[in-house]
């Protein structure tokens, strides 16, 4: 695709400026898709690399940094990033890789919200369970779906109405739960059509074991 759209424009005696411009943009999103697959690869490989060496991990921090490579892109498309983010979370984990997992859960938001609306990074603490979330008002997820959307290179049937553009998972949310499932947690999607969706990331807090049955159910207060 990125070859195809230079070599439309290059060798077309007639393409003008504008022209030049959109095949511009259109290598620039190819560039950036395929930038991310790579590093979304390498968060798997890490994962799975034998001699990893976890440490403590602020969690508020990590999800922080996320909101900062995001913040641009957010403030382009006229969406409020507010942050909620406790201080003195701990985690033991890969500092990289759960901040990828928040970012690819903002990749999404940010990629689907309606301009104008809101989007809500937070980090809390239930009992023995440490979380962060990230819950936007975009088309949401229909009920069928939502099983499905952490499967590798998942597609809706269905187009969230309004935006222009598709639904798809493709490594991103599959890539977050590894990541999250590789620290001992689980993630938890709330969401409705026409109402946004809320992904939660939880982890086992240090020292206090994983709580029989995993973390709590409900929501935490995003």
């Amino acid at each position: 695709m990125i070859r195809a759209n230079l070599d439309a424009v290059l060798t077309a005696e007639e393409s003008d400026e504008a022209e030049r411009r959109a095949a511009a943009r259109s290598v620039d999103r190819a560039t950036s898709r395929m930038t991310r697959l790579v590093e979304d690869l390498l968060a798997t490989a890490r994962r799975s690399a034998p001699a990893l060496a976890d440490t403590d991990v602020d969690l508020a921090a990590a999800a922080g940094e996320a909101c900062e490579e995001f913040a641009p892109l957010a403030a382009e498309r006229a969406l409020v990033l507010h942050r909620r983010l406790t201080p003195g979370l701990t985690v033991i984990g890969d500092h990289d890789a759960i901040r990828r997992a928040v970012g690819n859960l903002l990749s999404n938001a940010v990629r689907l919200a309606p301009a104008g609306t809101p989007i809500t990074v937070a980090a809390g603490r239930d009992g023995p369970w440490l979380w962060t979330a990230v819950r936007d008002e975009g088309p949401g997820i229909l009920d069928d779906d939502q099983a499905r959307v952490f499967d590798r290179f998942w597609r809706t049937r269905q187009a969230p109405a309004g935006t222009g553009r598709d639904r798809h998972a493709g490594l991103g949310l599959a890539i977050v739960r590894q990541i999250v499932e590789s620290h001992g947690g689980q993630v938890r999607l709330f969401s409705r059509v026409g109402h946004g969706s809320t992904f939660v990331l939880w982890f086992p807090s240090p020292g206090e074991g994983r709580a029989n049955g995993g973390p709590p159910e409900e929501q935490p207060a995003v």
